[in-house]
This record gives structure tokens, C-alpha cells and sequence, in this order.
């Protein structure tokens, strides 16, 4: 019995592999950089709703979170179509270290600006990474999904490089908004 519980695990573990290099791996780093993406995007979002005070900020972290919730979905459904394990939930390293970044922020003044400055750079990020892979990606059901989310992703680059400019010009020394509540709790 033991042997048999041994040898089916050994096959089991090593289909599994066989079926993970089946991925091609511009598909598979694809796949790896939009979930943690897509996560941080959401995540740094759910803290400007609780931080910001900006109201039009708070409002374009309320978009991020729906449009990214939406665009998690329709990525899992299109790796569960193409057969390919969906990755697990969580930042890496680096996205763990923005995360935290962001963090330090949290002081009246500051987080508005910080979280646009962190939203704009991941969205220039997640624009060139969907517009690689919509050009020169296998065909298939993750290309599909790139090049259906690209242009959402393209209007949300516009959107935060509007507010940017509209905290750069109103708002110099404080990062405070005019006719924001503050109510940051």
C-alpha cells in the first residue's frame, strides 16, 4: 500500500511538472507578472480609501479596485480555459516592498500623492507588459485576455496622469486637496 501511495504520488508530481512546461515561458511570465499586478494594484487602492483624502483619488482607487477585480476574474477564466494553473494570490518581493512603502505615507498630508505616484508607475508597467504580450504572445486564450484588458488599462494610465497634473498644479507644498473631508479613518 505504501508503495502504491508512493508511486502514484511520484506520478502525480511529475504530470504536474510535465503540465507546467507545457506553458510557454513568455506565457508563464506573463501570467506571474499580471497577478501580482493586478493585486497590488487593488491592494495599494483599498489604502487609499481608507488613507486618501482626496475625494476625485478616492475615487479613481474605488475604479482600480472594481476594473481590477473584473480583470482578475476574466484572467483566471481565461488560464482555467487555456489549462494553465492560476498563480497564487500574493505580491513578490518587490511589489511586497511598495506595498510597505506606501505604508509610510499614511500622514494627512502625503498619501494622495504617493499612491498617484505608485499608481502611475505601475500602470506605464502594466501597459508596456500587456502591449508586449498582445503583439508577441501565443495565440490563445491569455492573448486574448491582454489584448482585451489593454485598453482599460491604457484609460487607466490617462486617468492617473490627470491626476497627477492636477495635484501637481493645485496642490504644491501640502499634497492637500481643496474641499476634501479628511476623514482618513
Amino acid at each position: 500500500m505504501r508503495r502504491e501511495l508512493l508511486a502514484l504520488g511520484i506520478f502525480m508530481l511529475t504530470a504536474a511538472t510535465a503540465v507546467a512546461d507545457t506553458v510557454p515561458q513568455a506565457t508563464q511570465d506573463f501570467i506571474d507578472k499580471v497577478a501580482v499586478a493586478n493585486k497590488f494594484e487593488i491592494d495599494t487602492s483599498q489604502l487609499e480609501l481608507k488613507y486618501g483624502k482626496a475625494a476625485d483619488v478616492k475615487s479613481f482607487a474605488q475604479q482600480m479596485i472594481d476594473d481590477h477585480t473584473k480583470a482578475g476574474q476574466d484572467f483566471k477564466a481565461s488560464l482555467a480555459e487555456a489549462k494553465i494553473e492560476a498563480p497564487k494570490d500574493a505580491l513578490d518581493i518587490a511589489h511586497t516592498a511598495k506595498y510597505a512603502k506606501l505604508r509610510v505615507f499614511t500622514t494627512e498630508n502625503g498619501f494622495d500623492a504617493a499612491y498617484v505616484d505608485e499608481q502611475l508607475s505601475a500602470h506605464k508597467d502594466a501597459v508596456g507588459l500587456f502591449k508586449d504580450y498582445s503583439a508577441n504572445g501565443p495565440a490563445g486564450p491569455v492573448k486574448s485576455f491582454a489584448e482585451k484588458t489593454l485598453p482599460t488599462l491604457e484609460h487607466h494610465l490617462a486617468m492617473v496622469k490627470e491626476l497627477q497634473g492636477k495635484m501637481s498644479g493645485s496642490s504644491s507644498a501640502t499634497g492637500a486637496s481643496p474641499g476634501t473631508s479628511g476623514n482618513a479613518k
